[in-house]
């Protein structure tokens, strides 16, 4: 029930933040228009053209450019917050024990240290990010896997040691990378994946120039698929599993302010699946409708001044939901009832966002203001 007491004023503003956060976090204007009506490699190369050309940012400048790419909001431990590690669990609220660590390592690319500056490759936010110094160091330039056996090295986060993956594939071919490997946090391989596809494709000139290392694990020389059939199951597998999320979308985001360019695989993850994946006979547009598209996902009301909102999605008792704060901090996480109804009545007054995964893994972000 609506108090007769609640303060308009104070309404006012919150509609006021709910528009300036949708405004903030858009993507530009027919941004991927030229991507469109394309797959495969053809859709590949289209977003080369659209993102490769970007400002080459200063590679010690990077550590500063964290704090609004890689800040972590604020906890009880960090009431300033903290960068957001991928390699570890420990709370860095000052640089001191941190690096820049590529997440596709900068030997792949012929980039030695010290000279990350000498091209935009070496520098690109996309690909660098704030890691464990002591994690850093024991990942080196391992390619992705998943690790068996007794780890060479684990922090309880991530791990360097045997790689266990190994897909069958129709024709019976055991595909497998033997060697060691470096396996992030299942809360971040998805973050990985997008990462590894965003450089395969941003840097698809660098066809003769990725070197023995990666060349011998991941990657091929060529323009696509690149990545070779071991690798590109691993990275469907990593990207189909951990979806996007709101951590991504807001370093997108930063990182655009920064240097002018996305990564196209989190504004639109079925990227992935029409270069690489089960789309791949499908020609891409921003409208396209796919075999398994679901009914129109909704929410009603997003004022919510009763007990609970409801959902209207395909199988809603396969449906997992997160509550954030708009700053991204998770607040509750939970399934939904066949009904789709959540319980709001532990919530209160402000505004939140409803992230919501569906049973195929597609990923929806929506605001909602509680008001009671």
């Amino acid at each position: 029930m609506v108090s007769k007491n609640f303060n308009n004023k104070y309404l006012i503003c919150f509609f006021f933040l709910l528009l300036c956060f949708g405004l903030s976090a858009q993507i530009p204007t027919a941004y991927y228009k030229n991507a469109e009506g394309k797959n495969k490699a053809d859709l590949k190369t289209a977003l080369y053209n659209i993102i490769y050309k970007h400002t080459q940012l200063v590679y010690y400048s990077s550590a500063t450019s964290f704090r609004s790419t890689d800040w972590h909001p604020a906890t009880q431990t960090a009431p300033n917050g903290y960068y957001w590690d991928m390699y570890s669990n420990n709370v860095h609220t000052s640089w001191s024990g941190m690096n820049r660590e590529h997440n596709m390592p900068k030997s792949w690319f012929g980039i030695s240290s010290g000279q990350e500056n000498s091209a935009p490759i070496g520098c690109d936010l996309h690909n660098l990010y704030p890691s464990d110094a002591t994690a850093n160091t024991a990942k080196s330039n391992y390619p992705l896997g998943e690790v068996t056996g007794t780890p060479t090295y684990t922090n309880g986060v991530v791990k360097v040691g045997a790689n266990g993956l190994t897909f069958n594939e129709s024709d019976a071919t055991l595909l497998k990378y033997n060697g060691l490997v470096f396996e992030p946090d299942d809360e971040y391989k998805g973050d990985f994946a997008r990462d590894y596809m965003y450089m395969v494709t941003c840097y698809e000139d660098y066809a003769n120039v990725w070197q023995n290392i990666g060349i011998s694990s991941m990657l091929q020389r060529n323009t696509y698929p690149v990545f070779n059939r071991w690798a590109v199951n691993l990275i469907l597998k990593w990207h189909r599993q951990d979806p996007v999320s709101q951590k991504e979308i807001t370093r997108n985001n930063a990182v655009y302010t920064l240097q002018y360019n996305r990564n196209p695989f989190v504004d639109h993850p079925e990227l992935a699946e029409f270069i690489w994946g089960k789309y791949m006979d499908i020609e891409w547009s921003d409208t396209v409708k796919l075999p398994e598209d679901e009914i129109p996902f909704s929410v009603k009301p997003t004022f919510v001044v009763g007990d609970s909102l409801t959902a209207t999605l395909n199988y809603p008792e396969k449906s997992t939901y997160f509550i954030r704060t708009m700053n991204g901090a998770e607040y509750r996480k939970g399934s939904f009832s066949s009904t789709g109804a959540i319980d709001m009545r532990y919530l209160r007054n402000g505004m939140y966002l409803l992230e919501v995964y569906s049973a195929t893994k597609k990923r929806y972000v929506l605001k909602f203001i509680v008001w009671k």
